[in-house]
């Protein structure tokens, strides 16, 4: 194993393990149970893996604490590592099975169920028939869309400000007497009654695939989704982080099935095939008089000739028509100016101004 130099010495892993014990203050072997941070709360903690790649291994215990994964043991996504100091850990696997109870069943969690949603959607690896889709390197995993989000809690008594809602917590330490406790509740129920993360930010989650080129390309999806979003009324507002604002999620995902669960347009159990969208618009937190003729609209053309030629003339006419008012009522209102500033200029001054 290859660490970065700290303060300017090459140390392999087992001179370091040493320095660290020797030298780290004594409160932080009480960080976390398996003592993980011992050696991984220092921000230079880093190594060149076998391809060649840098990797830092560095864990802000602050923002590790706030994440939804804060009360996971680093036992429970890495297996493998069993000693300190410990060999290269095995890539994680997400379905592994964590150490938390799920209360309804009492059984450990595990990821299981978010697998299979996602083997039946439109980002599965294979299609229906089994078969392996064209590029599946293209398909994203866990981590292209999961980056260990942190707990978003929402406070019910007063909207001034999001966040821990005091009057809330003082209910809770009626009957529960561990802080710790009531904050990790409180943070995991509240943040899973909004969403995670804002319209902008699922939109540029979205946007790592769905507007790049070469994948568009490849899969023949005509247009850059995220861009053309961006483009409505709806991506407009939701730059501007308007969190009312419908998102890719809102548009994609049946109302009350998981996100992971997305179907393709094609598909006849999709709420965005052509007998279904009409339900989007009409939501009831959206337009709930809307008619299935306003979900006709297509949210994803960038008005282009080849995709939308009525659209395409329809802009360049107005683009032509506001040119060309407001060209020439900009030359006038200058040459106005220029008149006021220098009443007595002339290009070409005739003679006989000049006898006089």
């Amino acid at each position: 194993m290859i660490f970065k130099p700290v303060h300017r010495l090459a140390l392999s892993s087992g001179v370091l393990f040493l320095v660290l014990i020797f030298f780290m203050p004594g409160s932080s072997f009480a960080a976390d149970i398996g003592n993980c941070l011992m050696c991984h709360k220092y921000p230079g903690l880093s190594r060149v893996d076998e391809k060649g790649e840098f990797r830092l291994l560095f864990v802000n215990e602050t923002i590790f604490n706030n994440s939804v994964h804060a009360k996971v043991k680093c036992e429970g996504c890495h297996p493998d590592i069993k000693k300190i100091p410990h060999e290269p850990a095995k890539k994680v696997d997400c379905l592994t099975q964590c150490h938390i109870i799920e209360p309804a069943s009492e059984k450990k969690f595990s990821h299981q169920d978010v697998a299979t949603f996602l083997a039946g959607s439109v980002h599965a690896k294979t299609e229906k028939n089994g078969q392996p889709k064209k590029f599946p390197e293209d398909i994203p995993t866990c981590k292209n869309c999961h980056d260990n989000p942190l707990y978003r809690p929402l406070s019910f008594f007063k909207r001034v400000r999001p966040g821990i809602s005091e009057a809330a917590l003082g209910r809770c330490r009626v009957c529960h007497k561990s802080d710790e406790f009531i904050y990790r509740f409180y943070n995991h129920v509240t943040t899973r009654l909004q969403k995670t993360r804002n319209p902008r930010n699922i939109a540029e989650t979205c946007g790592r695939c769905h507007d790049n080129p070469e994948i568009v390309a490849r899969h023949n999806l005509g247009t850059r989704a995220v861009f053309s979003y961006g483009e409505t009324f709806h991506g407009k507002a939701a730059y501007f982080l308007d969190e009312r604002i419908p998102d890719c999620l809102d548009c994609h995902v049946k109302p009350g099935e998981s996100v992971h669960q997305m179907l393709s347009d094609k598909d006849p159990n999709s709420i965005t095939h052509v007998n279904n969208k009409g339900r989007i618009c009409a939501n009831i937190e959206c337009h709930p008089k809307a008619t299935p003729q306003m979900a006709n609209y297509k949210v994803h053309n960038e008005f282009s000739r080849e995709q939308s030629p009525f659209g395409y003339y329809f802009q360049v006419f107005f683009i032509v028509l506001a040119g060309g008012t407001l060209l020439p009522l900009m030359g006038i209102m200058f040459l106005d100016l220029v008149r006021r500033l220098f009443p007595h200029a002339a290009i070409k001054r005739s003679k006989k101004n000049d006898e006089e």
